[in-house]
């Protein structure tokens, strides 16, 4: 079964090279009795760090495995992976992940000099929303007050209890419990690194048939109507609201666009205020200082998509996507555009960070800096 857990990124490990000394022969003769029994180990973990579950959520993973240039492309160093923790914890020996790879070479291939690994089949932009048609969406999970910190709450189930509450309904891919790095205080929206569980998740199952059988019998909400679960789903005696994931993104694109509809009639006058207007030159990009604050984004690269415009978000704030989207930040942009805009829900700090590395040519857009 794939393992649910969210892969960490080299920003969770840590940077300990492997030793120079390593030995790279991965011939099975050459490896110990203990290597052999760590192989079955980080073949799990590399099954599941290059599935397709795993890269769409996953920017740096999926980041090497779409680059097309370089040392490496569309490869994952063997040197990156081995300060994964979860893989570190198994092995520091560049032989015990070739040899792993080896054994799954159905799915997974190495370059030339076994340096670097790959998928038999590449990860595209097209499989971003491969996801959706396979998951569901749960709300109302509960929470409780974190041990060290008792103004703070974390969740009071673990990925694992989610995960072995549906598996049987198939195979499970993926199982996310959902973060936000706002939380809402008395004088509105505060902004932070720090995490606050949002009482949802993310089921992904590995198959389309899994997913219906688990809707038929799980979904407590359907077509925009509330319905009576064949299998009411308990998780630490809290009743869990269950809707297709397709369902719940129609939802959100529609109040969203409500929202905006209602913001644009309440602020069609307002006057807008470009980047060089406060203090900075004239360049690709302006700043509309109404509420609802919008960065705008003109010269775009051909090649530019929503993904991309949010890994440029995330390294702006230095947060991860995800957290880029519980912030609320909205992305504006259709493939082959050339001019998109950045949304914010409010003036905040972040979208004078955002412009001033815009403005100082920090950022980049699939790998190309904006025009000044």
């Amino acid at each position: 079964m794939s393992d649910t857990k969210v892969a960490e990124s080299p920003a969770a490990a840590t940077t300990e090279e492997t030793p120079a000394t390593e030995q790279k022969d991965a011939s099975p003769s050459a490896l110990t009795e203990e290597d052999l029994k760590a192989v079955e180990d980080v073949k799990a973990r590399l099954k599941f760090f290059f599935s397709d579950a795993n890269v769409r959520q996953d920017v740096f993973v999926r980041k090497l495995l779409m680059k097309d240039h370089g040392d490496s492309p569309f490869r994952v160093p063997i040197d990156s992976l081995l300060r994964f923790n979860t893989i570190k914890s198994h092995t520091t020996k560049p032989a015990v992940v070739i040899q792993a790879t080896k054994e799954l070479s159905d799915v997974l291939t190495l370059d030339a000099d076994e340096s670097a690994i790959g998928r038999v089949v590449r990860f595209t932009e097209e499989m971003m929303d491969g996801n959706i048609p396979k998951s569901l969406h749960l709300q109302n999970l509960p929470l409780k007050d974190a041990e060290d910190d008792q103004s703070s709450k974390v969740y009071a189930v673990t990925m694992e209890e989610v995960r072995d509450r549906f598996t049987t309904y198939g195979e499970i891919a993926l199982v996310k419990l959902k973060w936000s790095s706002s939380a809402a205080g008395k004088e509105g929206r505060k902004f932070s690194k720090k995490k606050f569980p949002v009482g949802a998740a993310l089921i992904e199952f590995e198959t389309e048939e899994s997913l219906q059988k688990a809707a038929e019998a799980t979904l407590t909400i359907k077509d925009g109507e509330t319905v009576e679960p064949k299998d009411k789903i308990v998780l630490g005696g809290a009743d869990i609201q269950v809707m297709a994931l397709s369902e719940f993104i129609a939802k959100r694109k529609k109040e969203k666009k409500e929202q905006e509809g209602e913001a644009g009639a309440e602020n069609g006058d307002s006057k807008k205020r470009s980047f060089d207007e406060v203090g900075g030159e004239a360049n690709k990009f302006s700043v509309d200082w109404k509420p609802g604050c919008v960065i705008k984004l003109k010269g775009l690269p051909s090649t530019c998509d929503r993904e991309a415009l949010l890994d440029m978000l995330a390294t702006a704030l230095e947060i991860a996507v995800d957290d880029v989207k519980g912030k609320k930040i909205y992305v504006d942009f259709s493939r082959g555009q050339v001019e998109g805009a950045i949304r914010f829900p409010e003036f905040s700090d972040d979208i004078a960070a955002v412009a001033t590395k815009l403005k100082e040519g920090d950022l980049k857009v699939k790998e190309e800096k904006l025009e000044d």
